[in-house]
């Protein structure tokens, strides 16, 4: 999910990605020095304690001003100014954007909204339910072949419908499912993910959502696989099984819904 950015002074369109997988926001210092050069002034250069202090910018329309945001090496790229069109991601905006506040994801419409309180016209349509919002993370409770368990919401995961525990993954598997492999990058690590087809559901918010597939990854330690089992989270998910769907976060009030999209 990429949110459109402009800067003070500025006349590129740059990106960030919308990632709930990360508590707060950040930008990749690398793509701020090639900005901060060609175009001077577009982005504060004080930096305190590797972070940025009072950064203005337009999310889409919106004006946002970070009283501080965090600056952290990336890699080593640059930006090519001549590739006026390529799309260039100067960071993440992370659940701080979310913080008290209702987020609206219309996933067919490709739409996020921000407002306080859930329009009365949607509020409505659906029936919101309990989900857990500690320390930046959205927990989602579910229902997975009739038991209950939390599944971890990462707006960053977007390639998997849910992110599991091999024993689980095999479990919801299709009979005769083919083990798909491929490697995936993780901040700097090469991981394997492997995908079994399902024909299962799970349940969300009242809602019955199939499961097309599930993942589980090789190359995450198994002390961290248990540690998640042990909180009685079965697994992650993205925006993967979510397309069909209008997400509601109510994280002031930590409710959820969901609204299925009707062609």
């Amino acid at each position: 999910m990429l949110i459109p950015i402009r800067l003070k002074n500025c006349p590129r369109t740059f990106y960030m990605q919308f990632d709930l997988g990360s508590p707060y926001s950040l930008l990749y210092k690398n793509k701020t020095d090639a900005i901060q050069t060609k175009y001077p002034g577009s982005i504060p250069e004080a930096v305190h304690e590797g972070k940025i202090e009072n950064f203005l910018f337009k999310a889409g329309k919106t004006p946002v001003a970070a009283k501080q945001i965090v600056l952290k090496q990336f890699d080593s790229t640059s930006i090519d100014w001549n590739k006026k069109n390529q799309v260039e991601i100067i960071g993440t905006i992370g659940a701080d954007l979310i913080d008290g506040k209702v987020a609206i994801i219309d996933y067919p419409a490709c739409r996020l909204s921000i407002a306080d309180s859930i329009p009365p016209e949607l509020a409505q349509q659906i029936s919101m339910s309990d989900f857990m919002y500690t320390h930046g993370r959205v927990l989602l409770p579910a229902k997975i072949k009739g038991k209950k368990t939390i599944l971890y919401f990462d707006t960053g995961s977007s390639m998997f419908e849910l992110l599991t525990s091999k024993e689980t993954c095999n479990q919801l598997a299709a009979p005769g499912a083919e083990l798909k492999q491929y490697k995936v990058a993780s901040w700097g690590k090469l991981l394997t993910a492997n995908t079994l087809a399902s024909n299962e559901s799970m349940e969300l918010a009242n809602t019955i959502i199939p499961i097309r597939s599930s993942s589980y990854i090789e190359g995450v330690s198994n002390a961290q696989v248990e540690q998640m089992l042990k909180m009685g989270i079965g697994g992650m998910t993205g925006n993967k099984i979510f397309l069909g769907h209008i997400l509601i976060l109510d994280t002031k009030n930590k409710k959820f819904g969901l609204k299925a999209f009707k062609q």
